[in-house]
């Protein structure tokens, strides 16, 4: 992310010329695997094939002479900023004009007007392919900065997370843990058998979870001025429901939680005995890890905030 941001910076702020851009973010390619931008660079440190198989990246870099035609400017980065520097110089050298006398003083002053007008226009050629491959560049790296952004806030959010739900979930059974290191072996395993034992202790997970924030009770539990709720030993979805009543949790948070562990926990049942692929299980698992977690790290109103 240092690399793709420096870098960035480089191209905002001109510090590189073109082909000095293509060799950094050629780096930042190989650091992170990006197989678009490290083709499309291939191509500009290279040259391209003269097949035209490149269409794309030709294009995006601005480099079809004729596209009707299929002619393009298949030079590398390096030898299309020789010539920038090559017709730069040419102009400079005629710039001061000549001095012409005699009978074809005419005819070789328009001579010399004609080739400044083909150097610049050859020089705005080149330049705008120098301009071009920078902003293709940038547009790739500005897309894998973010990303790499992204994942770095997604980590940071997830370990902390992380660290919240796994004090719960032991503090919730002395086994919870254990039962996640299980569940993901047998997800890493994934032929069907492991699947299944696996969802069977995600179950055994939410009761476990519903055992420790809401032991059963023989009474039934009122929730406002709403129905009451059976909350014994088999009740495992109530006891939960009205932990987050207890907890003050809004209605909305709770109708929340009670959809999610409800289909979550028919899911895992079902996954004892029905077809499950081994992607939904991990994603079944991910979820039931989330809204425990979230349960869990709810607290009673004479607890405080969590």
């Amino acid at each position: 992310m240092r690399v793709a941001d420096e870098l960035l910076a480089d191209i905002e702020l001109k510090r590189l010329k073109a082909s000095e851009v293509v060799l950094k973010a050629s780096r930042l390619a190989r650091l992170v695997g990006h197989t678009e931008l490290t083709e499309f660079l291939g191509f500009e440190r290279s040259g391209y094939s003269m097949d035209g198989s490149a269409a794309t990246w030709i294009g995006r870099a601005g480099r079809w002479a004729d596209e009707e035609e299929g002619t393009f400017y298949a030079a590398s980065i390096a030898k299309v900023e020789a010539q920038v520097e090559s017709r730069q110089q040419a102009i400079d050298a005629m710039r001061g004009g000549g001095n012409y006398s005699g009978d074809w003083a005419l005819a070789a002053s328009g001579n010399h007007d004609s080739l400044i007008v083909k150097s610049s226009t050859s020089l705005a050629t080149w330049t705008g392919i120098c301009g071009q491959v920078v902003a293709t560049v940038y547009d790739l790296v500005a897309e894998i900065y973010h990303e790499l952004l992204f994942s770095e806030l997604q980590a940071s959010l997830f370990a902390d997370i992380q660290e919240k739900v796994d004090g719960s979930l032991a503090a919730a059974s002395g086994t919870a843990l254990d039962k996640i290191e299980r569940i993901s072996d047998r997800l890493r395993d994934g032929d069907p058998e492991s699947v299944s034992q696996a969802l069977t202790t995600c179950r055994r997970l939410i009761e476990s979870s519903a055992d420790y924030v809401f032991p059963a009770r023989d009474e039934l539990y009122k929730i406002g001025d709403e129905a009451e709720l059976k909350v014994g030993q088999q009740q495992v979805l109530n006891r939960l429901q009205a932990h987050t009543h207890a907890c003050a949790a809004s209605k909305s948070r709770r109708d929340r939680l009670r959809r999610t562990l409800s289909d979550l926990y028919a899911r895992c049942s079902a996954g004892t005995h029905a077809e499950v692929t081994i992607d939904e299980a991990r994603f079944i698992f991910l979820q039931t890890y989330i809204a425990l977690g979230e349960i869990l790290t709810l607290s009673t109103p004479e607890d405080g905030d969590a």
